[in-house]
This record gives structure tokens, sequence and C-alpha cells, in this order.
């Protein structure tokens, strides 16, 4: 589920469940021989409301890299990236109304287990990169997705 809360004193929270009906939602592991081994976060989200528009926001979190063996091993690991120059240089971004890049967040992944991953993630999200100055929300998820460590287990799912 995500949660954006507009950084607007008056505003409400809007709520959003993940969709896991394509490869939009996953965590991917993935090792080769005398490489580091890397993970990632891509997370897509059902149509709904947000400040009168409908939307279907996502995250998107690029290769991190890891010294587990496999993503079962990734439970308790974390990452954050703590400026929006940070968020830039690794392109990731949360699409609300277009792709924009995060201002902080902190990615966890709690437990590895019968093949999801139960991930979260919070911090400060950019909505209007076009307004002077941006308009930013702050932003939580807890979400339980699919691990992805060959492309056999997209089949698993019937994806």
């Amino acid at each position: 589920m995500l949660r954006i809360k507009p950084a607007s004193l008056f505003s409400r929270s809007y709520t959003f469940r993940e969709d896991l009906s394509h490869r939009q939602t996953c965590l991917i592991f993935w090792s080769k021989e005398g490489q580091p081994s890397r993970w990632s976060v891509d997370i897509g989200f059902s149509q709904g409301r947000f400040k009168g528009e409908e939307i279907a926001p996502s995250l998107c979190i690029n290769p991190i890299e890891t010294s587990k063996a496999s993503a079962a091993q990734l439970a308790g690991e974390s990452f954050s990236a703590d400026t929006i120059e940070q968020c830039q240089e690794r392109e990731d971004s949360f699409y609300i109304f277009e792709h924009e890049p995060m201002v902080c967040y902190t990615l966890k992944v709690l437990e590895v287990s019968d093949g999801k991953a139960h991930v979260t993630c919070s911090g400060t999200l950019v909505v209007d990169g076009y307004a002077e100055p941006y308009t930013t929300a702050t932003f939580s998820i807890d979400s339980w997705i699919p691990v992805i460590e060959s492309p056999d287990d997209w089949d698993k799912l019937g994806l």
C-alpha cells in the first residue's frame, strides 16, 4: 500500500494499492560470477484519485549493489538516498503526473518468503517539478511484492 501526504498543512492523505497484474511490480535480484550482486525495486500502483486527478503512481529504485548471494538473504537490507541530487544521479524516480526525482527516501527489505519480499519505503517525493518552488509530498509504502531472480519466475506468476 502507498500513502501520499502533500506538504500542505491541511491536505488529506491519498492511498493506493499495489498493482500485481503485470511485470511492473517486483524486487529483482541478479548476480553474475565475478561481479557484485544487485537488486532493484519497482512498484506500480492501481489507478486512483490524487488532488482531483486520476493517476497510477509508481516507484522506481534502480540497482543497488549487495554482498548477498541470493534474494532470500536480502532480509534486513536497507538503502537510502539523502538528497535530491543523489536521487537524480541514481535516476530513482516516483511517477505521479510524470517521472520526478525524490528528495530523499529509505528502502528496507523486511522479509523474503515464498517468492515475495516485504518492503517498506518512505521519504519525500517531488509532485510537480515545474512549480516554483517545486511541490513535494511525503510518502510511505508497505508492500509484499514478487521476487524475480530469473526470467522463469515471471512464468510462475503467470505474467
